[in-house]
């Protein structure tokens, strides 16, 4: 509470020791102090109010302190109003004045935690202030701003500044810590968890300073290691006592990258109105700022409650948590509007495990916006790909705009615009329109030789990524969950960017490494992955994303690291290459009534089979593959060609075109589809199991 009584202090008091003391450690804040002093020393001011707002903790209190002490030094009369101490009522405030002497007297008024005016702020715009003498000087210091009444008012325009304060930055905050007498090897592990909040500064500082053991070596850290002190940073922060309901709403606005009033009715399962109340609380408070998307804390407060929730309540941090990436997996699967949000939102839960947190940097990507990436865009795109891929990666870049703009899209931030970018074309099996890109031949080509695009299925080639890892993954999720006809992704990470090879790894992508050389050479030819890059793939034929998604969220609960598979070497030997596996089933089935020809197929040599198996095995294989196509509606007709052809005994193709009810030339295409078909069936059974979908 800040002191009311008008007479100075001794100077061999306790008060005016802590008062130069004050002055002495008070760190930041230049630019607001220059601001003030001016305003104060000015002979003609027009603006008479300053109203200093941000969220609790910055410092608004200290700010106060120190410009009173400074207005004191110029020979000022100052008067303060704590509104903590002071009802809300005009006899109140006016009675807190009087204790200090005659209001009139007054040069310089401080009010100290204005958000609790409430209605008293408009009786101080309309009433208090146009009566009081026009020497009065008036800062308020709030963690709310100035009603709009003010704004809206002309009378007000040039008399009222409004002044956000921030956080403190990284040098404002080594600075304070030093004050503080902090070692300076604890100074980097308290900055970075306090981000830039002056009394979580302070909080951590203390904390670090008890927790030390002289005879332990310090370790680095983490809010997480003191719950205790997380409550009591949370309840200076809130100071108000909450309802279930609002303390729900407060932890899906830590899990959230953004909170809307649709996302708490699902994730609560809350009728609409208390999902409009809530989330009108939630708008309410100091550090919640509203965005185009949605709602989002404050990272020191969203780290805060994961922390006391999980701490609290690990039962109901994973309900919460399980049913948040359910509702936004399944929006994103829908592909309904925002499919940009979806996917950031989906891929930003994966920051609270402790392992992605601990190799990405997730700091302010909750306000990243993704989008397409317009015209406008390229140069600078192009330009931050040569930074950190090279000129010829640039080049060819350019000529994937030219055939696929849409392959572009881009991150930015509201504060720096442009901050990150993706490039991922999608492919056909026939490459048409392609250009001259290694990467996307060996892409192509390894999916051939595992299991072959079919005619309307695309591979997506993340070609090159820029910015941070956090931001590739957003886009990623996104196009994984919303590219018509996806079959095969295959995504390009640099090795001296481990985040995101470790984001590709927790999200069970496979990692692909060439047969010899180091990455960047392989089968494929000289440079095939791309300059240093590392290959990532994932079939989702076998495992489409609604399934992925699920089982990402379990290894997100367990909160382990990705078991980091070691890379499947591509090689000639490691399946038999798609146009001799297809030649291969051809001649099988060609042999299938002669068990001695069928003794000798190389496909005795695949999974298909046994080790031990023989020409019986492989018959039956091929016949169960007959019946199946037989039980496709949509390729009845395939499985009944192959079944006169090649099962019915042996006959001539123009009896089996007969006996089939086609003229001859239909009857062969037919045969010829039959035969490519009944080896795409085989290619999955080898590889998954499991007969096509």
């Amino acid at each position: 509470m800040m002191r009311i009584s008008p007479t100075p202090l001794p100077a061999d008091s306790h008060g005016y020791t802590l008062a130069a003391r004050r002055r002495a450690v008070f760190t930041g804040r230049t630019a607001e102090l220059r601001l003030l002093r001016d305003l104060m020393l000015s002979d003609r001011r027009s603006c008479f109010v300053v109203w200093l707002h941000g969220m609790g903790g910055f410092g608004k209190s200290s700010l106060l302190h120190r410009f009173a002490d400074e207005a004191e030094a110029h020979g000022r009369t100052v008067r303060t109003v704590d509104m903590r101490a002071t009802a809300a009522t005009p006899e109140a405030f006016l009675a807190a004045l009087d204790a200090q002497g005659p209001s009139q007297e007054a040069q310089l008024l401080l009010i100290d935690s204005g958000e609790a005016l409430g209605p008293l702020e408009q009786w101080l715009r309309d009433e208090f202030l146009p009566r009081m003498p026009s020497h009065l000087f008036l800062v308020v210091g709030s963690r709310r701003p100035p009603s709009a009444e003010w704004r809206a008012d002309v009378q007000w325009w040039q008399a009222l500044r409004s002044v956000e304060l921030r956080g403190m930055d990284t040098a404002e905050a080594t600075k304070l810590l030093r004050n503080r007498d902090v070692p300076e090897a604890d100074i980097p592990d308290i900055v970075r968890a306090a981000h830039g909040v002056p009394l979580a500064l302070a909080l951590f500082a203390d904390a670090r300073e008890r927790a030390t053991d002289s005879v332990q070596p310090r370790t680095a850290w983490e809010l997480a290691d003191s719950p205790d002190l997380v409550g009591e940073l949370l309840h200076l922060l809130l100071r108000e006592s909450l309802s279930p309901g609002q303390a729900e709403a407060l932890h899906v606005l830590a899990l959230a990258r953004v909170t809307t009033e649709d996302l708490l009715r699902h994730t609560l399962d809350v009728p609409s109105a208390e999902a409009g109340k809530l989330c009108a609380w939630l708008r309410g408070l100091s550090f919640v700022r509203s965005t185009a998307e949605g709602l989002v804390p404050h990272e020191l407060v969203r780290e805060a409650l994961l922390v006391e929730l999980r701490w609290r309540d690990l039962s109901a941090y994973e309900r919460l948590f399980t049913r948040l990436h359910a509702h936004l997996a399944e929006q994103l699967a829908c592909r309904t509007g925002s499919r940009w949000a979806f996917g950031a939102g989906l891929a930003y839960l994966g920051r609270s495990g402790r392992f992605p947190r601990e190799t990405v940097d997730w700091r302010g990507t909750d306000r990243l916006r993704l989008r397409t990436a317009r015209p406008e865009d390229l140069d600078e795109v192009l330009a931050a790909i040569g930074k950190e891929h090279g000129d010829e990666a640039a080049a060819l870049a350019r000529q994937w705009w030219d055939r696929q703009p849409g392959a572009f899209c881009v991150a930015e931030d509201g504060r720096r615009g442009v901050t990150a970018a993706l490039v991922a074309p999608c492919l056909d099996p026939g490459a048409a329109g392609m250009p001259d890109d290694p990467t996307a031949r060996a892409a192509l080509e390894y999916t051939a030789g595992h299991r072959p695009l079919r005619r309307a299925e695309r591979l997506l080639l993340a070609r090159w990524s820029t910015g941070g890892a956090a931001a590739a993954a957003f886009a990623l999720t996104t196009l994984w969950a919303t590219t018509p006809n996806l079959a095969v992704s295959w995504t390009c990470a640099a090795p001296d960017r481990p985040g995101l090879a470790s984001l590709l790894d927790l999200y069970g992508q496979q990692r692909v490494a060439p047969a010899e050389g180091p990455y960047g050479e392989g089968p494929y030819g000289e440079g095939a992955y791309g300059e240093g890059m590392l290959a990532f793939v994932q079939d989702w034929r076998s495992a489409p994303f609604d399934r992925w998604a699920v089982d990402l969220r379990v290894r997100l609960l367990a909160d382990e690291p990705a078991p980091g598979p070691a890379p499947v070497t591509v090689t000639a030997e490691a399946a038999m290459p798609w146009p001799e596996f297809a030649e291969a089933v051809k001649h099988a089935y060609r042999s299938l009534q002669d068990a001695r020809q069928l003794a000798e197929s190389s496909l005795l040599g695949t999974r298909l089979v046994a080790p031990d198996g023989d020409a019986a095995a492989l018959r039956e294989v091929l016949t169960e593959t007959v019946a199946y196509l037989r039980a496709q509606p949509g390729r009845r007709q395939l499985g009944n060609v192959l079944e006169i052809t090649y099962l019915s005994g042996p006959r001539s193709q123009q009896a089996a075109a007969s006996r089939a009810g086609l003229s001859f030339s239909t009857y062969r295409r037919r045969l010829s589809t039959a035969l490519a078909t009944a080896a795409e069936v085989l290619r999955e059974r080898e590889l998954y199991g499991s007969a096509s979908r």
